[in-house]
């Protein structure tokens, strides 16, 4: 795949992604009384109530997502018209050609992008919480250990 390529297959991800963030937004903007089918605001099932909230919650993170995606499409764009386009953004390698294929947007090789997600920290709330039996290490869910077969 050509430079040419790339770019134009940023240009269709782009509208791509402005065509789902514009109907994520109109999903967000109406009301959440007229996107249910109750027809009042109180509801006979509370479950149904955060079901809605829920789902509008997930549309907001979805919305998001999308946004984050979008802005590295156009800064994929503008490192074309800088001629930095390919070129690792931490170690200025090369970008391997088929992570450009299924990722244009990438601005990162795909050894830095491994290194980058392993600094993955965990939220600070699991060193406070115990564990349930189900999550404990030496518990076999099978019943029995497998150091018994070896």
């Amino acid at each position: 795949m050509s430079r040419p390529d790339y770019h134009q297959s940023l240009l269709s991800h782009k509208a791509e992604l402005e065509a789902q963030i514009n109907r994520r937004r109109d999903i967000l903007t109406t009301p959440l009384s007229e996107a249910s089918d109750e027809l009042s605001a109180y509801d006979q099932h509370p479950g149904d109530a955060a079901s809605d909230t829920f789902e509008r919650e997930k549309e907001l993170g979805l919305l998001q997502m999308l946004q984050t995606e979008l802005d590295q499409v156009h800064q994929a764009l503008d490192d074309m018209q800088k001629g930095t386009y390919g070129i690792c953004s931490q170690c200025s390698h090369d970008i391997e050609p088929a992570r450009l294929q299924r990722l244009p947007h990438t601005n990162l090789c795909s050894a830095c992008a491994h290194n980058q997600s392993d600094n993955f920290e965990r939220p600070a709330e699991e060193a406070v919480i115990r564990y349930g039996i189900a999550f404990m290490p030496d518990w076999d869910i099978a019943g029995y250990g497998y150091d018994e077969y070896k």
